[in-house]
């Protein structure tokens, strides 16, 4: 007797077929990529603004956007889940989106004066950690709904 995912998922497979919902998981991936994308280097450039000593008022909107990209690395972590991508990387995904968040919301109060420039340093390093991972999971999640030839 099959369980209720088994039926369900045979009666949509029967609805929709496989090819067009991998299909469409690659589409979404390739959006969410892009977007990851957009954002990595407008945060970024808003960092060297502020590293400069410019544009201070940004820096809620740098906080979002910066949030927003750690949302779209979860999402890709669970497409990666759906896709079966290797497990490390999808945790990786997951810890890492963690980390940035905690890091970047709590920077302000670490090594105050000059030493902070560490905490710079160590926070534009995450975010590209952030961003290369998401290229990573990005590409073996494509990797995983393409058709072998």
């Amino acid at each position: 007797m099959k369980n209720f995912y088994e039926v369900s998922t045979t009666a949509f497979t029967k609805l929709v077929p496989a090819r067009a919902i991998l299909d469409s998981m690659k589409t979404a991936v390739v959006i969410v990529q892009n977007a990851v994308r957009l954002l990595g280097v407008t945060l970024i450039v808003l960092g060297f603004l502020f590293w400069s000593g410019n544009a201070f008022s940004l820096i809620p909107l740098h906080m979002r956007l910066g949030e927003t990209l750690v949302a779209l690395l979860w999402i890709l972590a669970i497409l990666g889940i759906r896709a079966k991508a290797p497990a490390g990387l999808i945790a990786a995904a997951i810890f890492w989106g963690l980390v940035v968040v905690g890091f970047g919301m709590n920077m302000g109060g670490l090594l105050p004066g000059r030493a902070h420039e560490v905490i710079r340093v160590a926070h534009f390093l995450f975010g590209l950690g952030a961003i290369g991972l998401s290229e990573s999971l990005s590409a073996r999640i494509k990797r995983a709904v393409t058709p072998q030839s």
